[in-house]
């Protein structure tokens, strides 16, 4: 057994009788079991089980969990911080319906329901990342997750108020960098370290608000440093090994060129008054991190340079509720190596800017009405880029009204226009160098929310959204080495078509909380990279087609409450998740389609003692592949979490410890290109410590 498998077995049987206690306490304690007060939501409590007391803030209406049309996820507190990792889809990845790109420790985009790419939008408090991650897997989701206050999870179409590359879903982050309201204590903030055994993380987090009259101050930060990640036994698969032998020594044990080196720094300042705020952000992003895709020594070298700006008024008059102006402005750079080699070079200068207004409740109608303006440059310089400089531009206004039927019944009404403008200087068509593509979709949406008793809530949405193709699917030519494909755009893609149906059944309150739903989206000209069964520069190629598709598949996230009051909680929840997608012109299986999962846990609170939270993730294996595509066997992923409150003169002096893969699984996440090459993290053990003063 190596050394961070056996730190993994002292932690586990150092908590096993700790845990056997609080299950016992809990079980004995069935009979008198009482509830906490409905205001009563401590931030070690499961927040997503309390559906009527979130508030879903990507909605500008300010919906809760329990009467959203729409299927949304929060992750934040207690639960947040134990979810955290390197990258945000590795943050999110145990979310319902949420799976991860896995391109090794430094990128990992969030999947949802099968769809990600440009089809998933990220935000930052309500505007884009404007990263590149979107281009391809490899490249880096510039949000650090243990600097963000919440995320929230959006599945299914949420085009309407984001914008169409949001035809799968929507992330949304908020943080603390610019203030909308005074904080009530003269000095606020956090610190954390962490340490990890996997790849022997090192990392520190800092975050500080202080108010000066009605001006906030804010700074934050992070560093992080790991090695290569621990593997159990071989990194290629049995089949890569036997039939494509290397000149030198099988990886084994750990993944190389899996090491990372983040940083970031930002300082943010806010004015608030009586019935509003305006306030600016700047912060700079750094990191560095191998690629562990097989080839020999790969390494990319980011930086995100982003000002953000924010204003907002309340209380507007007798009619407006609310006027919010949001804009970020974002240069980033980005260079691959392989060994110290500089290759190729991307470079992106974008910004993201949105107005919304907020109406007051007009006989029983409520809504929001925007406009958003959106550009970018986008340029890719070296032997391999694969796709020529590209201009981006979208223009678009939206609108969404709400109206209470009657008391226990809420309909929803949506559209979103958009001009999507995409441009090329280096497209060789038709004898020139320049092309020109402009589009115009239409969006609209409708649902409902019925309560059909207190405790429960079923929710019906239909939504048609429509995409434009991203400059990469119209223009791309070339090789690309992280998805080891030659990759060919195609310039005559018309606009990407869906409708989308999603019901689900809430229950909010009593022992069982929770919900299940199911959803069914149908894509016309939905835009796949697909195999020709070709080769170019020794790679095999695969061209953007337009196909039409279907996406089935249900979530559901239910929890028992054995004990639940102020101060202390037992529960047991249970979390299946499953997609099923197909090419409807050839009746073929979709690639990269995540398998049918089960996670099962329990969380123990006891405000005197710790919070633990064991869980066991099952994934099963995937046999339902394209063509070209390798098949994944199952794994069990059994997870412990432990938090103590220490007693301090500083408030919330909290010491946690995460053990990840406590089986030491060979896994293999199929959603990830690099599958075959680069399995999971193995057994890890990781310590911190976090004060919140």
């Amino acid at each position: 057994m190596n050394g961070h498998s056996s730190g993994i077995v002292i932690l586990a049987r150092q908590v096993v009788r700790c845990f056997g206690c609080a299950l016992s306490i809990g079980l004995a304690s069935w009979v008198d079991c009482t509830y906490a007060d409905e205001n009563d939501v401590t931030q070690h409590s499961d927040i997503e089980y309390h559906l009527d007391k979130v508030i879903v803030e990507s909605s500008p209406l300010q919906d809760t969990l329990f009467n959203s049309t729409q299927s949304v996820s929060v992750l934040s507190g207690a639960d947040l911080d134990e979810q955290a990792r390197n990258s945000l889809g590795d943050t999110l990845a145990h979310q319902p319906g949420v799976t991860s790109s896995s391109f090794g420790p430094g990128a990992g985009r969030p999947i949802i329901r099968g769809v990600g790419g440009d089809r998933v939008r990220i935000l930052e408090n309500g505007v884009s990342t404007q990263d590149v991650s979107s281009v391809s897997p490899d490249h880096p989701t510039t949000i650090e997750s243990s600097l963000v206050d919440k995320i929230e999870v959006v599945r299914g179409p949420a085009a309407l108020l984001y914008g169409t590359s949001a035809i799968g879903g929507v992330v949304n982050t908020f943080d603390k960098r610019i203030a909308e309201k005074l904080p009530t204590k003269p000095v606020s903030g956090t610190m954390e370290m962490r340490a990890d055994s996997v790849d022997q993380t090192r990392s520190g987090v800092f975050g500080l608000d202080a108010p000066a009259g009605p001006i906030v101050f804010h700074v934050d930060g992070f560093k992080r440093r790991s090695g290569d990640i621990g593997i159990p036994g071989f990194a290629r698969t049995a089949d890569l090994r036997d039939s494509e032998p290397l000149d030198y020594p099988e990886p084994k044990g750990r993944l190389p060129w899996s090491d990372t080196d983040n940083s970031n720094l930002t300082l943010g300042s806010s004015y608030v008054f009586s019935k509003g705020f305006v306030g600016a952000a700047v912060s700079e992003y750094d990191t560095r991190y191998g690629v562990p895709n097989g080839e020999p020594d790969v390494s990319i070298d980011a930086t995100r340079r982003r000002v953000d700006v924010r204003a907002g008024v309340r209380d507007v008059g007798d009619v407006i509720e609310s006027v919010i102006a949001r804009a970020g402005l974002v240069s980033y750079d980005h260079t691959e190596y392989q060994r110290s080699d500089p290759g190729t070079r991307f470079n992106q200068d974008s910004f993201d800017s949105r107005l919304d207004i907020t109406h007051k409740e007009i006989h029983s109608l409520r809504g929001t009405w925007g406009v958003q303006v959106q550009g970018a440059t986008f340029e890719a310089i070296g032997e391999e880029a694969f796709q020529p400089p590209t201009d981006t531009g979208i223009y678009s206004a939206f609108g969404l009204e709400e109206l209470l039927v009657r008391d226990d019944l809420t309909w929803q009404l949506g559209g979103r226009l958009d001009w999507n403008n995409t441009s090329t200087t280096g497209f060789e068509a038709g004898g020139t160098d320049n092309f020109n593509v402009d589009q115009t979709t239409l969006s609209q949406s409708t649902g409902v929310v019925w309560d059909v008793t207190p405790d429960y809530a079923a929710a019906l949405s239909v939504a048609h959204t429509e995409r434009a193709p991203t400059g990469q699917e119209l223009f791309a030519d070339g090789p690309h080495i992280a998805t080891g494909a030659y990759e060919i755009g195609d310039q005559n893609l018309g606009i990407e078509r869906s409708i989308g149906t999603d019901l689900t059944l809430r229950k909010k309150e009593g022992v069982v909380r929770g919900f299940i739903g199911g959803f069914f989206n149908r894509y016309w000209n939905y835009i796949s990279l697909n195999p020709t069964g070709a080769e170019e520069d020794n790679l095999p190629v695969y061209t953007f087609q337009a196909v039409n598709a279907d996406f089935i598949g249900f979530e559901s996230q239910v929890a028992l409450f054995v004990r639940d009051r102020a101060g202390e909680e037992l529960s047991f929840d249970i979390q299946p998740d499953y997609v099923w997608a197909r090419d409807r012109n050839n009746d073929e299986y979709l690639p990269r389609i995540p398998p049918f999962r089960l996670q099962i846990g329990s969380t123990y609170y006891n405000k005197d003692i710790c919070r633990i939270r064991l869980e066991a993730q099952q994934v099963f294996s995937q046999r339902n592949t394209a063509d070209y595509e390798t098949s994944t066997d199952s794994y069990t992923m059994l997870n412990l979490y432990v938090t103590k409150e220490l007693p301090s003169i500083m408030r919330n002096l909290e010491v946690f410890a995460r053990g990840t893969n406590l089986l030491s699984e060979k896994a293999r996440n199929h959603t990830s290109f690099i599958k075959d090459v680069a399995p999971l993290p193995g057994a890890s053990a990781m310590v911190g410590l976090r004060i919140r003063f």
